[in-house]
Order: structure tokens, then C-alpha cells, then sequence
């Protein structure tokens, strides 16, 4: 138990700090924004509570908040998208299929699942926070075009980091 908060606290502040020293910075032009704070959220264990998956989002997409100026967005987002992943993992998985598993990774739960679980929560993810941030039905194409370029783009960025820090198998 002691371990796996340890394990989460350095979770939270290394994926904070990569989103906002290395990723915020990056430019892929306007409607590509990289997102993997929420990898935060997506690799929590299986059992966290829904009350705590909400803190932690409300609580990762603040601090993306507060350093970047953005009033509440990322927080919302990254609540929203606590809201909804245990909705994503029961109608992604069989109750059969998590059983002697921890967590929603690419070790436990293979890359295919993975890539469709994390695919839907990002798109979520970033269909809210575009939205909040234009605030305009007339911009919707603009929203949806960069809500699915930043998804995907998010999406395989996170797999090459999970793969960059998997521990390596003896």
C-alpha cells in the first residue's frame, strides 16, 4: 500500500513536470496540443475509489492550471475524464477479464485495449477542454478537427512513454 502512493506520488509529479517543462513547450502548430498529464488518471489501479479519481483529476488538471494560467480548464477536463473512466473500463472489459489485475496498462491489459480505453478518455478529455477554451458553437469544426489531432497525437505519445519507462523484465 505504502508503495503503490509512493509509486503514484512520483507518478503525478514527474508526468507534471514533463507536461509542463517538455510538452507545453513543443509547438505542432495550432490544433495539435500534447496531453499526457492525464496518463496520471488512465493508470490509476482498477479499485480507486470514484470519489479519489475525481480528486486526483480535479487535483492534476489544477496544478496544469495554475501554471499555465488556464482558469479551471484542464481541472474540469481532467475531472470529467475521472467521471467517466469507470464507465470506459466496464464497457471496454468483461468483469472476468480484470480479475488478478492491478491496473489499466499496456503490461496487464495488452496494447489494444489499452489504445481503445486510452483513445476514448483522451478524446473526452480534450472535446472538454477545447470546448470550455473556445466557449462557441460556431467554432465546432475548428474544436472537433483539433480535438481529434491533439487525441491522437496525445494518445501515441503516451504509449512511447509507457514504453521508454517499462521496467525491463528479467
Amino acid at each position: 500500500m505504502y508503495n503503490k502512493l509512493i509509486h503514484n506520488i512520483l507518478r503525478f509529479i514527474l508526468l507534471l513536470v514533463l507536461q509542463l517543462l517538455v510538452f507545453d513547450n513543443l509547438n505542432f502548430g495550432s490544433y495539435i496540443h500534447l496531453h499526457i498529464y492525464v496518463l496520471f488518471i488512465l493508470l490509476l489501479p482498477f479499485d480507486t475509489p470514484q470519489w479519489r479519481l475525481m480528486i486526483d483529476g480535479f487535483l492534476i488538471g489544477l496544478a496544469v492550471d495554475v501554471f499555465n494560467g488556464t482558469p479551471g480548464l484542464n481541472a474540469a477536463a481532467t475531472v470529467f475524464l475521472a467521471f467517466m473512466r469507470p464507465f470506459i473500463i466496464g464497457i471496454t472489459t468483461r468483469k472476468s477479464d480484470l480479475e488478478g489485475k492491478n491496473e489499466p496498462s499496456i503490461t496487464e491489459m495488452g496494447l489494444s485495449w489499452f489504445t481503445v480505453y486510452g483513445l476514448l478518455l483522451i478524446l473526452m478529455h480534450n472535446l472538454v477542454l477545447f470546448w470550455l477554451e473556445a466557449f462557441s458553437i460556431k467554432l465546432l469544426g475548428i474544436i472537433i478537427l483539433e480535438t481529434l489531432l491533439s487525441s491522437l497525437v496525445s494518445l501515441l505519445t503516451i504509449i512511447l512513454i509507457i514504453y521508454l519507462f517499462k521496467p525491463v523484465k528479467k
